[in-house]
């Protein structure tokens, strides 16, 4: 206890230097504060369009379909929906379940012929379960129940490069299940933007019977399960998991993560970035502390050499400095949190920041700074922890210090 009251007292007698010190501390903490929770907005944002445009939480499809099904989607088919459906749709997590049927194959207006990406959608179920809450139709409209069962929905850079507009009609021409081909004509509704400048060049979305004549089956290709919140993902695989021994026999499941390559690409670079920028913020606390506890040692060396001198060990010499460091660290930390949080308030309110359109997007987006305990945490802990290592050196410095020679300087 006497240790820590000196070191407060010690920490506070060149107030100038300290209030610097403090400051590179809250300057770093309220930079890693704002930008862990830009990111993690980010994350969320880009997670949830993934999810409710085009993954779902999980994927329920017959066993071998996500490691051969693109091969052979015939052999993979589900003809037995309802009675999956009903199984999944048992689970208290699950807000939708609802089953695709997807193909690849040439779309064209007569005069331009492109390739696309088409899966067909039950449009009761999706436009009930927030399955398009992340698509932004840029014209016409989303399919509903008031469309017809001949319509369609197209991504908008897939019908700039046709140019095409709403109210025309298309062809598909695709390969059935049998291996013969096929085509149908659909009019096109509505055009819809994602963000995903790759997918909305290739996405047609039109209602499931229309793709199930098309490829001409009477099945599904797989489930996609919409729960509550991202939040239950845990619960709801432990009761697949479950219900894959019983009732869902021959059957597998992927969740969206598993699926998300671009997603966990771009998770990967951000946190390196942010790793990065708290290896630059503990450099630079380092040796703020450091250069704050040398100075201290050189103008206390006399204090230094009486504190010996009546019977304070080297460690405790040394537990004293140390003490000042790690406080220097925490009083700075506690600090820098409050800051911190005050100035995200400060850019949520006055409505986020805008960010331009990344690298395979096509809109840029307004983005809020999320107030995340773990990103705070975890700064706070960095800081503390660079704060006892930059302690460390002058502390032992201060503990070698001869005692005669320490209480003879000036």
């Amino acid at each position: 206890m006497n240790t820590l009251i000196l070191a407060i007292k010690n920490i506070f007698k060149n107030r100038r230097r300290t209030v610097i010190t403090f400051l590179a501390i809250t300057s770093g903490m309220t930079g890693l504060i704002v930008f862990g929770g830009y990111m993690e907005f980010t994350f969320m944002g880009l997670r949830e369009s993934t999810i409710r445009t085009q993954l779902g939480h999980v994927q329920v499809a017959k066993k071998g379909y996500f490691e051969k099904g693109l091969a052979n989607p015939g052999k993979y088919l589900i003809r037995e929906s309802e009675s999956v459906e009903r199984v999944l749709a048992r689970m208290p997590e699950v807000k939708l379940v609802t089953s695709r049927l997807t193909f690849s194959g040439l779309i064209s207006t007569g005069e331009r012929t492109l390739s696309c990406k088409g899966f067909g959608i039950n449009v009761a179920e999706e436009s009930a379960g927030d399955m398009n809450t992340f698509e932004t139709v840029v014209d016409g409209q989303q399919l509903d129940e008031s469309t017809g069962p001949g319509d369609g929905v197209v991504g908008v850079e897939l019908m700039k490069a046709l140019g095409a507009k709403v109210g025309d009609y298309l062809t598909l021409l695709t390969t059935t299940i049998d291996g013969t081909m096929n085509a149908l004509e659909f009019k096109v509704v509505g055009v819809a933007e994602t963000g995903s400048k790759e997918y909305d060049s290739v996405f047609v979305k039109l209602p499931l019977p229309f793709v199930k004549r098309l490829v001409n089956c009477n099945a599904v290709e797989k489930f996609m399960v919409l729960l509550n919140d991202t939040d239950d993902l845990g619960k709801a695989t432990k009761r697949i998991n479950g219900l894959l021994a019983t009732d869902l026999q021959g059957m597998e499941y992927r969740t969206w993560s598993e699926l998300a390559d671009f997603y966990l690409k771009v998770e990967r670079l951000y946190r390196g970035i942010f790793d990065i920028i708290i290896f630059i913020v503990g450099v630079i606390v380092l040796f703020s502390i450091a250069n704050t506890i040398t100075m201290s040692v050189f103008e206390r060396t006399r204090e230094i050499g009486t504190l010996r001198a009546i019977g304070t060990t080297r460690l405790g010499t040394m537990r004293l400095f140390l003490t000042e460091g790690i406080l220097i660290g925490i009083i700075g930390g506690i600090i820098g949190v409050v800051v911190g949080i005050m100035v995200a308030y400060a850019i949520n309110f006055s409505g986020g920041i805008y960010v331009p359109p990344p690298p395979g997007q096509n809109r840029g987006y307004l983005a809020m700074v999320l107030i995340v305990p773990q990103v705070i945490l975890y700064a706070f802990a960095s800081i503390v922890g660079v704060s006892a290592l930059s302690s460390l050196y002058p502390s032992f410095k201060a503990s070698r210090l001869k005692i005669v020679e320490a209480l003879h300087h000036i």
